[in-house]
């Protein structure tokens, strides 16, 4: 059967490569940013630090686009990082995505390391922000988290994202998961509505890494999670007076890795189960948005006498005329873990 699945799978790849032969050339394009940030921090732990820091972020982008001579699109992106140091977020070593699609009247499917439908169809006060980004921004690169304070970490949603997109809660801008390898597919536009699914065999398994794990016999997180699925509906629609209306719903599920006897029940965490709904309006070019976003206990560990909960919610006003743009936006967070005695750890910015 294995041989059968391999061999049918070379032809696959064999039948399409004939058939964008028959097309003409696929087309190249090199892009990419340079963003030089200045930014000026106090908080509790700065103790022993400079209060004045500069950053410098930059990437390449590699887009291969093509059409065979069938119609049926296909191409690859590739975001390479383009630093004199390893990336901060753990987004990659080499590159933060790299997904091969293809594309035609029934939609779009992608395949690898990239964020999921969940991710790109989200709608909330980060999808007017401008300049650094906002409540999603670069703001968490020049603050400290503090030292860890719990069994799970400090345990804090500091961005508008659902579990596997946000990453570990006891870092800020942990990025070590959102670009876990994975299947993606979008629907072609209706009247402004879309809809997409996702597909992550393991939240460990990114480029050349599969994280076929199944279960651990070490000390473990609650990211360690396996089939993962993401589902998102979603409507835009610019109106010809101007206005905008956009909304969205994401959701997030999946199993956590189960622990071996050695382990278990002390390194068992609890499935994914968490939402996201959120709603914008727009008007030559002033903005308002909010969402509302629900991890319940996801990640969580399961030998805790009280349950934990954790949610979200943002508000964020803008404008843009051109390329000039001004946007605020706000997030407040609780993180209620189940091996605190009492309290949550909130976060707003």
């Amino acid at each position: 059967m294995k041989h059968m699945f391999l061999r049918t799978t070379g032809l696959m790849g064999a039948a399409l490569l004939a058939t964008a032969a028959q097309a003409e050339s696929p087309k190249i394009t090199l892009g990419g940013f340079a963003d030089v940030q200045a930014g000026y921090t106090s908080d509790d732990y700065d103790n022993n630090q400079n209060a004045i820091g500069f950053r410098n972020e930059n990437t390449v982008t590699l887009n291969v686009d093509g059409k065979t001579a069938g119609g049926l699109g296909y191409g690859a992106v590739i975001d390479l990082e383009a630093d004199v140091s390893a990336d901060e977020d753990d987004q990659g070593f080499n590159a933060s995505r790299t997904f091969t699609y293809l594309s035609g009247n029934w939609g779009r499917v992608e395949l690898g390391s990239v964020e999921s439908s969940a991710a790109t169809m989200r709608v909330d006060a980060s999808t007017l922000a401008v300049a650094t980004g906002g409540i999603n921004g670069s703001w968490v690169d020049f603050v400290n988290p503090g030292a860890t304070g719990t069994t799970n970490g400090q345990g804090f949603i500091s961005t508008s994202k659902l579990v596997a997109e946000h990453g570990t809660v006891d870092e800020l801008g942990n990025e070590s998961t959102f670009n876990a390898s994975k299947l993606n597919y979008y629907s072609p536009k209706f009247s402004g509505f879309q809809v997409g699914a996702s597909y992550t065999p393991n939240l460990e398994g990114r480029g050349q890494e599969l994280g076929r794990q199944e279960k651990f016999a070490s000390v473990a997180n609650g990211l360690v999670q396996q089939d993962v699925f993401n589902a998102g509906l979603s409507y835009d629609n610019q109106f010809e007076n101007g206005l905008r209306l956009a909304a969205a719903a994401t959701g997030e599920w999946s199993s956590a890795a189960e622990a071996t006897s050695a382990v278990a029940p002390n390194n068992a965490y609890q499935d994914i189960s968490a939402w996201n709904v959120g709603a914008l309006a727009g008007f030559h070019g002033f903005s308002l948005a909010g969402s509302y976003g629900d991890w319940g206990d996801s990640g969580q560990r399961k030998n805790q006498t009280r349950k934990g909960d954790a949610n979200y919610w943002t508000i964020g006003a803008g404008y843009e005329a051109g390329a000039v743009g001004l946007s605020v936006t706000y997030l407040k967070s609780e993180y209620e873990q189940a091996d605190i005695a009492s309290g949550s750890n909130d976060v707003s910015n």
